[in-house]
């Protein structure tokens, strides 16, 4: 169970198990900037064998700009032909935990759903990667 104070703080904090516990709205309202984007043709042949028609594939993280506990999200994704990009399956990775407003744990799998549809809603896809190609 994570504190509903550390969720309404200005600055995340990192609880005792790594993760930073916010509420979905306090996270929707962080900042975000490009960590680090780059290709990666292994992920694109693994993609290939999973019958996904990737032309392209990589990574890509943002984080928060926070000194001592900054938010970051990474995903995998890929790129087919007609230049469309998707999420990867399965690639989605943060150091976040999402909260009710009780203050308990949503659980990964909710936590992860919200983070799938909030980086459906953000603009990363294609020119938002910044990767140039």
């Amino acid at each position: 169970m994570g504190s509903l104070s550390s969720a309404c703080n200005a600055t995340p904090v990192r609880s005792f198990d790594g993760y930073i516990r916010l509420t979905f709205d306090a996270f929707s309202n962080l900042e975000f900037r490009q960590k680090l984007a780059w290709e990666d043709e292994g992920l694109r042949d693994e993609l290939i064998e999973e019958n996904v028609p990737a032309f392209r594939a990589g990574f890509c993280e943002w984080a928060t700009d926070e000194v001592s506990n900054p938010v970051s999200v990474g995903w995998a994704w890929f790129r087919l032909a007609d230049n469309r990009t998707f999420l990867a399956p399965g690639g989605i990775s943060s150091n976040v935990m999402f909260i009710a407003q009780s203050g308990y744990d949503l659980g990964m799998r909710k936590t992860n759903e919200l983070l799938r549809a909030w980086l459906t809603g953000e603009d990363w896809q294609p020119s938002g990667l910044g990767l140039g190609f």
